[in-house]
């Protein structure tokens, strides 16, 4: 999965705090937490044909019921699992597959394994083909059943409760993650605790600029040996790709800056004239809504494969 840039995220949730302070209470709170509705490769009951439908299936459940979105929270998911109760051949001409399907929708927590709420329903199929009677019968699947509102719900307070109750153990984890220098996950794991938490979402927001400076030193300096390797080399425009990688808010920045000068004095001795690069400087005019709206663009992306990222195999063992 295509990492965000976490560079800029950890920035931006630092505005994303003030914000989402003078917009509380607009907006409905259970509203906010979001579930990624995902069809995992293990759930092999279902033809390859007809999981985009029934993606689309869920995602329409989660929309009409307030959890629609990209899935803010990376580890909360609407996975589904097919079973044929009954398997025919029509008397007919030309004969037809006939199924009797009970499509069982779960929606979980993938970290830790736990279903939080489950409901199913019964569809009959026909088709010239049994993947043809599958999306036959879910296309009848209807999305507005009053047992969706229900299950939903279930999953929303079960959401809430994780984070209202696990804030710690979260944090916890989070500086594990961070002492075994896996800075990524720990900021992703930080950042993905919804506003409506509203207690757990400050905390993590506190935790996440102390691990995002760890994050962003530890790169730093791992970009300034590939730069100082590459000049070394008398590579310049390879120095330069590392030196780009440098970003203001990190503590070798002055170095960065001292080795693009001496590589462009160096350039300019040489006789070269199209040595132009200049370290990034932040611009304090930068529209950061802008911004926000352009890296929640990122998110929603990454997050739309997010749930390739944890073993199935306990839902879907057979």
């Amino acid at each position: 999965m295509k990492r965000i840039s976490l560079l800029f995220l950890a920035i931006i949730a630092l505005s994303f705090v003030s914000l989402s302070q003078n917009s509380q209470g607009k907006t409905d709170d259970m509203g906010r937490v979001a579930i990624a509705a995902f069809v995992p490769e293990q759930a092999d009951g279902i033809p390859a044909s007809a999981q985009q439908l029934l993606l689309g299936k869920m995602q329409q459940i989660a929309v009409q019921n307030g959890m629609g979105g990209s899935g803010s929270n990376p580890r909360f998911f609407m996975v589904p699992m097919v079973n044929v109760l009954t398997k025919d051949i029509t008397p007919t001409a030309p004969p037809m597959h006939a199924l009797t399907l009970e499509v069982v929708f779960y929606i979980v927590d993938a970290a830790t394994q736990t279903i939080f709420s489950q409901t199913s329903i019964t569809v009959k199929a026909v088709g010239a083909s049994e993947d043809k009677a599958y999306i036959s019968g879910l296309k009848n699947l209807n999305v507005k059943a009053g047992q969706f509102k229900g299950f939903v719900e279930t999953g929303k307070a079960k959401i809430m409760e994780y984070y209202n109750s696990q804030c710690d153990v979260i944090m916890k984890g989070a500086n594990a993650l961070a002492g075994q220098k896996k800075y990524e996950e720990a900021l992703f794991t930080l950042l993905s605790v919804p506003d409506v938490c509203r207690e757990c979402f400050d905390k993590c927001m506190d935790l996440s600029i102390d691990i995002y400076k760890q994050y962003a030193n530890y790169k730093c300096t791992e970009y300034m040996s590939g730069a100082k390797a590459s000049w070394a080399a008398m590579n310049a425009d390879k120095a330069a790709e590392f030196l780009g990688k440098i970003t203001p808010d990190m503590e070798c920045y002055p170095q960065a800056v001292e080795l693009t000068e001496q590589i462009t004095q160096k350039m300019l001795a040489d006789g070269a004239n199209v040595w132009t690069f200049k370290m990034k400087q932040f611009d304090a005019n930068v529209d950061k809504e802008k911004l926000m709206i352009e890296a929640g663009k990122e998110v929603a992306v990454a997050q739309a494969l997010g749930g390739n990222r944890y073993d199935w195999y306990w839902l879907y063992k057979k």
